[in-house]
């Protein structure tokens, strides 16, 4: 077990550039939580999901994908019963896989996980594992150390089950080419649109038409419900003012961790590189290791000539012309032998023959760089920056059950919670929307939905402290309401006419567009039909705009090239039709090995995955899965 955790630090090491070393699905430390009599959504074997596992990847879920699309971010997204119940499945195929590794008993022990964690640099301080480090980089991503423990621990733990499946897996260079030049393939095109404004004018629309559109939807006419609201936010930013550090404080940082405060050393080094492959015969890397101390010996014996021996000698294409030079590196930019060999000796020294990955290296030490600190004076902005926010977070941490308590106890006002805290109480100085109360409470639509509950509405009283983020509490009430109404028919007339129009003149353009192609299919020519194609272009597969969306590109695609010109139709954006010409097939240029190669391996990632979601349907038709659709419907619906 040992052996796959050492394989996999790199990985890790990548992966905590986020602290985030997940599952393949997901990964919250809530997951550890399943308290008893929680509502279940699902069971495995017996072993229940909770409603509270469910609920905490939802707002993770949403975390992710409101950091990724920003303002495009669409919390209503989430309404799909699809995508709850493929969050569910989520769930089930992690506890089956964990249910499989304690079958498997597959464990990682606590000297283990010390020594997995102890050799990643981002917790470390001039190479060696720094508890004060750890701490802070955790604390910097909201993490404390048992949480992060616990979620690798775990993560580490299934990853013998993913990784060996979702890597097992080969893809022939044919198909890996096919597969490329089928992406790469242009097709020369032309657009031909049926607008709907012409075809407004044969729309006629009567008062019965508009009496009936106005009965039919009155509930898409209504004006939404507003509210007056009052509110507040809790988090380490509006904590912040309470949150002081001493000069003292800022320097008894800075001394003990000057480490981070300034630059590493540095070194320049000129290399001879003899390559070897790792799949090569004893006999190769014999061969190989004799011709470095070849070169290493006449390297030593005329130091002068090192930049000649590189450039006749050495297999990196990247330095030999350079005379093998390198330039200036700090230790962690280099594989760890090469750089321990240059690291340990002195300027002028000739090092070697050392052996990486990449071959036997003959090594020229150059010139070091000594680490640098940064002064106090230039740094302790950062640090007083830094050393506040922790601050912040644990004050934060410290006040939350406060903060819930509160709201409750004085549910008929904020004043009194906002004086307590000594956090501003805000109150809207308009009626607001639902849209416009979600986008104030960090796209929360948890938040939403008990504010505008029928018992906060009526009551206006606080809503509960809920959770609209990583370290972020609300709480807010309905100060004044207007409920949701619709206007009278008289004052609608004329919007309800429009829209009547819009769909009538919508529905006759994509009829003569339909026809109109289904001339042009039988053979007739674009002028006979009555069609004026634009200037042709090319377009790709994957390269979807306004004009050719996804699915016209799939029909433009699906044309037999051997049947050209070719016609396809479809409905556009704007309300009316599009035609379009496929004229010609453009293959993509020549593939060299290196595209065909990445291709091959993307394919075969995308066979992993379909290979390790087999094994998981295996794992699922052996086990007891239930699925409560009821409870989680109920429950998702006041969910963020």
């Amino acid at each position: 077990m040992f052996d796959f955790l050492d394989k996999h630090k790199r990985a890790a090491q990548v992966v905590l550039g986020i602290i985030g070393l997940t599952f393949v699905f997901f990964g919250t430390y809530s997951y550890f939580q399943r308290s008893a009599g929680v509502p279940e959504v699902a069971s495995v074997g017996g072993d229940k999901i909770t409603q509270n596992e469910f609920d905490e990847l939802l707002r993770s879920q949403q975390d992710r994908m409101r950091e990724s699309l920003g303002a495009n971010y669409d919390p209503a997204m989430f309404d799909n019963p699809e995508i709850r119940y493929a969050l569910v499945e989520q769930l089930v195929n992690q506890r089956l896989l964990e249910n499989q590794a304690r079958a498997d008993k597959l464990r990682v022990t606590d000297a283990q996980l010390q020594q997995f964690i102890a050799g990643l640099p981002p917790f470390q301080d001039d190479g060696k594992f720094s508890p004060e480090r750890y701490k802070l980089v955790l604390a910097g991503q909201q993490m404390s150390p048992e949480m992060f423990e616990q979620k690798l621990r775990r993560d580490l733990t299934l990853a013998p089950l993913q990784e060996p499946i979702g890597a097992a897996n080969l893809v022939a260079t044919s198909a890996a080419k096919r597969y490329l030049e089928l992406l790469r393939e242009k097709r020369e095109v032309a657009a031909a649109n049926i607008d709907a404004a012409p075809f407004a004018k044969d729309v006629r629309v009567d008062d019965t038409a508009i009496k009936d559109f106005y009965d039919k939807n009155k509930a898409a006419l209504a004006t939404p419900e507003q509210a007056k609201i009052e509110y507040i936010i809790l988090s380490p930013d509006t904590l912040a003012a309470k949150v002081s550090v001493t000069p003292e404080e800022v320097k008894a940082q800075y001394d003990q961790n000057i480490a981070q405060y300034g630059q590493p050393e540095e070194r320049s080094a000129a290399h001879i590189l003899v390559a070897v492959k790792p799949d090569a015969s004893d006999a190769d890397k014999a061969a190989a290791k004799k011709k470095a101390d070849e070169l290493a010996a006449k390297a030593r014996a005329h130091p002068a000539d090192f930049a000649a021996l590189a450039k006749a000698n050495s297999d990196d294409p990247g330095s030999a012309q350079a005379g093998g030079d390198l330039g200036s590196f700090t230790h962690d930019a280099m594989v760890k032998p090469f750089a321990d060999a240059v690291f340990a000796a002195k300027t002028g020294d000739i090092v070697g023959p050392v052996l990486t990955d990449f071959g036997y290296h003959v090594i020229k030490v150059g010139a070091v760089k000594a680490a640098q600190a940064k002064p106090f004076d230039e740094v302790k902005g950062e640090i007083e920056a830094a050393l506040k926010k922790t601050k912040a977070q644990s004050l934060f941490a410290n006040t939350a059950d406060k903060f819930q308590n509160l709201v409750y106890e004085q549910a008929d006002s904020l004043a009194g919670v906002g004086k307590a805290l000594g956090v501003d109480v805000t109150t809207t100085p308009s009626y607001v929307t639902r849209a416009q109360v979600q986008a104030i409470a960090n796209n929360n639509a948890k938040f939403v939905a008990a504010l505008f509950s029928p018992e906060s509405v009526q009551s206006k009283h606080n809503t509960d402290a809920i959770e609209i983020g990583p370290s972020m509490m609300m709480a807010g009430r309905i100060v004044d309401y207007k409920p949701s109404a619709v206007k009278p028919l008289d004052e609608l007339k004329d919007q309800i006419r429009a829209e009547i129009v819009r769909r009538e003149a919508t529905a006759l353009a994509v009829k003569a567009g339909a026809a109109k192609l289904a001339e042009l299919m039988s053979g007739k020519s674009d002028r006979g039909a009555g069609v004026t194609f634009g200037k042709p272009t090319e377009v790709m597969r994957t390269q979807a705009s306004a004009e050719y969306p996804a699915p016209t590109l799939q029909k433009i695609f699906a044309v037999d090239p051997k049947k050209l010109p070719g016609y396809v139709g479809a409905e556009n954006g704007r309300g009316g039709y599009t035609i379009v010409r496929v004229s010609k097939v453009i293959e993509p240029e020549k593939l060299d090995d290196a595209q065909v190669k990445m291709a091959g391996q993307q394919m075969g990632q995308e066979i992993g995955r379909e290979l390790l979601m087999a094994y998981l349907a295996g794992l699922k038709a052996r086990a007891d899965v239930k699925i409560n659709p009821t409870a989680l419907e109920k429950k998702v619906e006041q969910q963020p």
